[in-house]
């Protein structure tokens, strides 16, 4: 083992947490603040909530459950 198989492992682990890092996950509950919000006027929060419930994992889930987000 030389001296740079440490660094190597570090950097790919650091590309690896990076990547994961931007694919988050809104929660239920942070969208429906996101929703009051921006029923109340925030237009960055409506911003926010509309990229947050076009999840492909949760989408069909979401718009059975809370239609209002959809509107």
């Amino acid at each position: 083992m030389n001296f740079l198989t440490p660094l190597l492992g570090a950097a790919a682990l650091l590309i690896v947490t990076l990547g994961a890092g931007s694919a988050y996950a809104y929660s239920e509950g942070e969208i429906a603040r996101l929703h009051e919000l921006c029923v109340a006027g925030d237009r960055h929060a409506c911003d926010e909530r509309e990229a947050a419930i076009h999840d492909r994992d949760h989408e069909a889930e979401w718009r059975h459950a809370h239609p209002e987000w959809y509107r």
